[in-house]
Formats: structure tokens, sequence, C-alpha cells
């Protein structure tokens, strides 16, 4: 008898897998961050003109880009490396931290992004955002793409 953690994982997986991992990152990110959108809003109360939380639209078409490209780079390297997972384990987290800088240089110096007042509420909301894409994206990809 095997466990999860002593099971065998697949180098490779089936493209239709990795489209439907995509699609699951895709669709679960989006209702997180809504839900992460609509209680932020509510609880930090952000400036009206501050445009990435103006309006829930923002939320799902950034989320629905990224998470594409999340796809697209899963995609490639599934097919090219011998250790997908643990490849796409790296990017995710690079991409994360990377992604990160934005949100904090609108806490440093928001004037050269030009999207309005940011407040500490705000940015921990687009923060949270992230963290949780990022959540259901890697269990998409590495634990529920590799169950056969």
């Amino acid at each position: 008898m095997t466990n999860a953690s002593t099971a065998v994982q697949p180098s490779k997986l089936p493209f239709s897998r990795v489209l439907a991992a995509g699609g699951i990152a895709i669709v679960g990110s989006v209702i997180a961050n809504v839900i992460v959108y609509y209680l932020g809003v509510m609880l930090t109360q952000p400036p009206a003109d501050f445009l990435p939380l103006d309006s829930p639209m923002r939320t799902v078409i950034f989320t629905v880009l990224n998470l594409v490209v999340a796809t697209i780079v899963f995609a490639v390297i599934n097919a090219f490396s011998k250790s997908p997972i643990r490849l796409f384990t790296i990017v995710a987290v690079v991409a994360l931290l990377l992604g990160l800088i934005p949100d904090i240089m609108l806490l440093v110096n928001p004037a050269p992004m030009g999207m309005g007042t940011p407040t500490f509420g705000a940015v921990v909301v687009l923060i949270l955002m992230h963290f949780v894409g990022f959540a259901i994206t890697m269990w998409a990809f590495t634990r529920w793409a590799p169950q056969a």
C-alpha cells in the first residue's frame, strides 16, 4: 500500500489534463478572487480613484489573463521537462514574487504608477488576490492534474 507522498508521479501529463487543470485554475481563481474583491472592498473601502479595485471586472480580466499565461507556461514545461511539476513550482513561486513587486511599489511610491490613491488595506487586498490565485493554480497543476 502506498500513500500519496510515496506514489510515483508521471513525468508528463496528457495535454488534455493540462488544459483541464488550466480551466480549473482559471474558474476557481476567478470565483475566489471575486469573493476576495467584494470582501476586501467592503472591509477596506478603497478610494474611488484607486483603479485596481474600482470594478470586479478588472479582477476577472487580470486573473484570467495571468492564468492563461500560467497554463501555457505549464504546458511548455510539461512538454520539455523531465520534472514538470517541480520546475513549474519554481517558476510559479518566482512569478508570484515578481508579481508582488508592483503591489508593494504602490505603497512605496504610488505616483509613477498612475493608478490612483492606494491605501494599505487596498494593497493588502491585491496581494491577497495574488496568493489566492497562486494557491488554487498550484493545487490544480501539481495536485489535481497528476491524479490519474
